[in-house]
């Protein structure tokens, strides 16, 4: 399936209260299946599934620092956790954008909306917190120890959204 119609149907998935404020986007270069995926929240990037990162990251390769990637053994003693590279709620690598669309897939033909919220993945998660099916008393039900914090923000949205004042804990 192309990605313009994989993202259609993602996007006719989440609720209509949230009024196009979220969108998935993929690109990629060239022949190559590099490239990355981002999740946008009125059009600022809140999440990126970049391919390279996430493979530079699974050979030990954490965070960028003048263009280059180091590793944790080149990491100063005075660099905190913050200052190692993070996109929004989600890690940079933390996935690719091939899990990225193999999760819009999953969400949109094979989960139920219970077992999206319950998934391990954490953009099924968020995609879940987001999607239509999910009422009103369900959205307050919902246990936000177990969620991502990606899900955690969007969730925080989506409550916003639909005009309930609940705190999500972070």
């Amino acid at each position: 399936m192309k990605w313009s119609k994989l993202k259609s149907l993602v996007g006719e998935k989440f609720s209509p209260s949230l009024g196009g404020r979220i969108s998935i986007n993929s690109t990629r270069y060239g022949n190559c299946s590099c490239g990355h995926a981002w999740l946008t929240l009125d059009k600022a990037a809140i999440a990126n599934f970049c391919t390279m990162a996430f493979w530079n990251r699974a050979n030990g390769n954490f965070y960028r620092k003048d263009n280059r990637w180091v590793t944790d053994s080149d990491v100063p003693e005075h660099v905190s956790e913050k200052q190692k590279i993070s996109y929004g709620e989600m890690e940079y690598g933390e996935l690719s954008r091939q899990d990225a669309y193999q999760a819009c897939w999953e969400f949109v033909h094979t989960l139920k909306i219970d077992e999206a919220i319950n998934s391990e993945n954490p953009l099924i998660q968020s995609l879940a917190t987001l999607d239509k099916r999910l009422g009103k008393r369900r959205l307050k039900e919902i246990d936000t120890s177990t969620l991502h914090p990606l899900a955690k923000k969007l969730l925080a949205i989506r409550l916003e959204s639909e005009g309930l004042r609940i705190t999500v804990c972070t």
